[in-house]
């Protein structure tokens, strides 16, 4: 099984914020499943976005880590 990609969560009052990799290797936010922002150069640079906006850290190691795996069958998630 090999690791495709890492994505982040965080639930706060705000809502549920996701931080997911784009194809094309920038980084994308969604807000209770709704596109916000633009994209970012990375992980850490949205959720400093984040932070300043919602109440949410900017720090990721306060977010849950989310991993995509492939496998000969398919993908799943972790």
């Amino acid at each position: 099984m090999d690791l495709d990609t890492v994505s982040y969560v965080f639930q706060s009052l705000d809502g549920t914020f996701t931080i997911k990799p784009r194809l094309s290797r920038r980084w994308r936010v969604k807000h209770d499943s709704m596109p916000w922002g633009d994209s970012f150069a990375s992980a850490e640079e949205a959720a400093q976005a984040l932070s300043v906006r919602f109440a949410v850290p900017a720090d990721l190691n306060e977010w849950t880590e989310i991993g995509d795996f492939h496998t000969d069958v398919g993908g799943f998630h972790l």
